[in-house]
C-alpha cells in the first residue's frame, strides 16, 4: 500500500474578471476554449468540480476581489464597492475619507494611482489583522507571484502595471489608449518573464482585466469573443511555460471571475450621475432639499451627504444634522425625508427629472437604533418592508439571493440609504457604457468558480470533491445563503490544512 498525498503542489490562480458564468459554461460546452478547458478539466470538471457561485453586493470589482482573496464578506472586509465612504476615518487617520478607485464622478485620480502604488491602496485600506490568502500561504512556506491584480498583500512578488499603462487602459482612448488585448500581453508577458527568472512559486495569480474593459466598451455580447480568441490563447503560452518547467501537474487550478455583466443603454438618460458641473442628475435632488452633496473634485467629507457610484447600486451617505460624521444620523430626521425624496423623484420625476422610473427600490438602514452592522429595509410611502417580505417577488427587476448578499454588505463601510437602478429598464450609476455590472441581477451577479487537480488520481479527486462540498455546505447553511465567492479562500485552507488536520489515507 502507498500513501497518497491530499494536497496538491502548487496552486495556480486565472482570474477572469467580469466573466460571465453562462458565457464560460457555453465556452466550455462547444470546445472554443481548449487551454482554458484543459486546465479546469473540460466541462466535466474531471478532477475538480464548476460551482455556482453568486458575487458580492454590490457585485463590482474591488468589493468582489477583496472577497475573493480574503474569503470574507463586505461587512467584514470593509470594501463596500469601488466607491464607498469611511465616515469613520478607520482607513484615513480618524479622518473620513471617500474612496473612488475608479476614479468615479468626483474624479479621485489619485485613489486609483495609488492602487498600484508601493503596498497599493487597497493592501492599506484592508484591516491588518484580515488575512489575504497571499499571507496565509506565506505562513506556510509558499512564495505567491501576483501579477497585475490590485490586491497582493502577502505576496513574495507582485508585479504592477505601470501607470500610463493602468491611465492609457482605464481613461485613454483613440490614439493614446491602450487596448483590452494589449493590457493583457502585457500582464502575461511580465508573468511569464518572472516565472523564468525567479520562480519555480507555490502560488501563482494571473489577473485578466481586459475581458470586462471589453465587455464594458462592447457590451457583454462580446465576452465570447473576448474569451476565446485574446484569454484561451493567453492561457495556452502559460501553460506551455509551466509544462516546460514541470511545474503544471499536480497544480490545483482555480478560474474565478469577481462578477458578470448585463447590457444597459449607453446614454445619458440611462447613466445616472453626480458629476460636477454638467451630469448633476442626482445632485438636483440634494439641491432641492438645500443638502450639500459630495459633486466637486476635491470635496471629500466636506460636505452632508456622500453618494457612491456603483453600477447597479449606488450608497448614499448621509452626515446627522448639526453633527459629525461619524454619528449615527437620525432615522426619523435625516433619513425617512431623503428615501421619500428619491421615491418621489422615482415617480414623478419632482426634484430630479433624470430620476423618474429610474429606480428598483430604495433600501434604508436604522442605524440609530441597531448599531452600524443595522440590515436594510425597502421603503415604501406606506411602511418599511423586510428584505424577504419583497424580494424577489415585488422589485422590479430580477434579482438572486439578494437579502443574503444585502445582509452581508450592510456594515460600518455601508450606505445609510442604498439605491437600486432599474436595470431591467437600461439604467445604472456611472457614465455611459454598453455593458455593466454592480447589482442584484443574475446576469451580473453570478460568477465563475472552478477547481481542478491537474494529474489527480481518482482518490485525490474524490477528497478535493469533498472538501469542497463539505466546506460550502456548512458555510451556506451557517450563513443562510448560496454558495459564493466568499467561498474560495475556506475551500483553500481546508485543502492546504490550514483551516484543520487533513491526513493521508490509503490507496491500494
Amino acid at each position: 500500500m502507498m500513501a497518497t498525498r491530499l494536497i496538491p503542489s502548487r496552486l495556480l490562480i486565472i482570474d477572469l474578471d467580469g466573466l460571465r458564468q453562462d458565457v464560460f459554461s457555453r465556452a466550455l460546452q462547444d470546445g472554443s476554449i481548449p487551454n482554458l478547458s484543459r486546465l479546469v478539466g473540460d466541462v466535466h470538471a474531471a478532477n475538480g468540480a464548476h460551482l455556482q457561485v453568486t458575487s458580492t453586493a454590490p457585485s463590482i470589482t474591488f468589493c468582489a476581489q477583496t472577497t475573493i482573496f480574503t474569503g470574507l464578506q463586505p461587512n467584514q472586509h470593509g470594501v463596500a464597492g469601488n466607491q464607498f465612504f469611511d465616515r469613520f476615518g478607520e482607513t484615513n487617520h480618524g479622518k473620513p475619507r471617500f474612496y473612488a478607485f475608479d476614479v468615479g464622478d468626483t474624479l479621485a485620480v489619485k485613489d486609483a494611482v495609488e492602487v498600484f502604488v508601493e503596498d497599493g491602496l487597497l493592501s492599506k485600506v484592508l484591516n491588518p489583522q484580515n488575512l489575504t490568502l497571499y499571507e496565509l500561504a506565506a505562513q506556510h512556506g509558499m512564495d505567491a507571484l501576483v501579477a497585475y491584480h490590485m490586491l497582493a498583500r502577502g505576496a513574495k512578488t507582485w508585479i504592477r502595471p505601470s501607470l500610463l499603462d493602468i491611465a492609457r487602459f482605464t481613461k485613454g482612448g483613440g490614439l493614446i489608449g491602450i487596448s483590452a488585448e494589449a493590457y493583457d500581453n502585457s500582464m502575461l508577458d511580465k508573468l511569464l518573464d518572472a516565472i523564468q527568472r525567479d520562480g519555480p512559486f507555490q502560488v501563482i495569480t494571473a489577473y485578466f482585466m481586459g475581458l470586462d474593459h471589453h465587455s464594458h466598451q462592447h457590451g457583454p455580447q462580446a465576452q465570447a469573443d473576448y474569451l476565446q480568441r485574446v484569454v484561451d490563447t493567453q492561457v495556452g503560452r502559460l501553460i506551455k511555460l509551466l509544462e516546460t518547467r514541470h511545474e503544471l501537474d499536480d497544480t490545483l487550478v482555480v478560474v474565478v471571475s469577481d462578477h458578470g455583466q448585463v447590457r444597459v443603454i449607453p446614454d445619458d438618460r440611462h447613466s445616472l450621475r453626480l458629476s460636477f458641473p454638467f451630469d448633476l442628475e442626482m445632485g438636483y435632488l440634494f439641491q432641492a432639499l438645500g443638502i450639500d452633496v459630495n459633486d466637486k473634485p476635491g470635496e471629500g467629507a466636506d460636505c452632508d451627504a456622500v453618494v457612491a457610484c456603483d453600477g447597479g447600486l449606488a450608497h448614499v451617505y448621509l452626515r446627522r444634522k448639526e453633527g459629525a460624521w461619524e454619528q449615527p444620523p437620525g432615522f426619523d430626521r435625516d433619513v425617512l425625508p431623503i428615501a421619500a425624496a428619491f421615491w418621489e423623484a422615482n415617480q414623478t420625476g419632482r426634484y430630479a427629472p433624470d430620476l423618474k422610473d429610474a429606480l428598483a427600490a430604495i433600501l434604508v438602514r436604522q442605524v440609530e437604533q441597531s448599531g452600524w452592522n443595522a440590515s436594510y429595509q425597502v421603503y415604501t410611502p406606506a411602511g418599511l418592508l423586510p428584505l424577504d417580505a419583497f424580494f424577489p417577488g415585488q422589485i422590479r427587476t430580477e434579482t438572486i439571493d439578494a437579502p443574503a448578499r444585502l445582509n452581508h454588505l450592510a456594515g460600518p463601510h455601508a450606505g445609510d440609504l442604498l439605491l437600486i437602478a432599474n436595470d431591467s429598464a437600461g439604467y445604472y450609476f456611472g457614465a455611459p457604457i454598453q455593458g455593466t455590472h454592480g447589482g442584484l441581477h443574475p446576469g451580473e451577479s453570478l460568477a465563475v468558480l472552478s477547481l481542478n487537480w491537474v494529474g489527480a488520481s481518482p482518490v485525490q479527486t474524490t477528497h478535493l470533491r469533498q472538501v469542497i462540498s463539505e466546506t460550502t455546505e456548512e458555510l451556506c447553511a451557517e450563513e443562510n445563503r448560496l454558495a459564493s465567492l466568499a467561498d474560495l479562500v475556506p475551500i483553500l485552507k481546508m485543502i492546504w490544512g490550514w483551516a484543520s488536520i487533513r491526513g493521508s489515507v490509503d490507496e491500494s
